[in-house]
């Protein structure tokens, strides 16, 4: 735990995972794009305030995303209250890398005008 406290969630964040499945992470939920289509795990995550909004917005896919077929998404995106709308960069441990950001600036677009509101 000490080391947890000490871990900066504005830069970094720590995803959980059961039997090589993606649930959530410590602070958001997730968001897998691939092919312009949006993904998020299919069960035994908690479905968050932000994750109900866009719920509501836009498709989403319900799916198990195995950390073995990661480097088929072109996206990977953290969604919740304390962060918004975040794109994550790259996951070094699994040698993956945004390929572009395109939903990225979709969803923030449509979260930051719910803010608006």
């Amino acid at each position: 735990m000490k080391q947890l406290n000490k871990y900066d969630t504005t830069r970094n964040d720590v995803a959980l995972y059961f039997n090589n499945y993606f649930l959530e992470t410590c602070t958001s939920n997730l968001l897998f794009i691939r092919n312009n289509q949006i993904y998020s795990p299919s069960k035994n995550f908690y479905k968050g305030i932000t994750y109900k909004y866009f719920s509501k917005k836009i498709k989403i896919k319900k799916k198990n995303i195995s950390i073995k077929e990661i480097d088929k998404y072109t996206e990977i995106l953290l969604i919740g209250s304390g962060k918004g709308v975040a794109s994550v960069f790259k996951i070094p441990s699994l040698n993956w890398t945004r390929k572009n950001n395109k939903i990225f600036i979709k969803l923030n677009k449509i979260y930051e005008k719910g803010l608006l509101n």
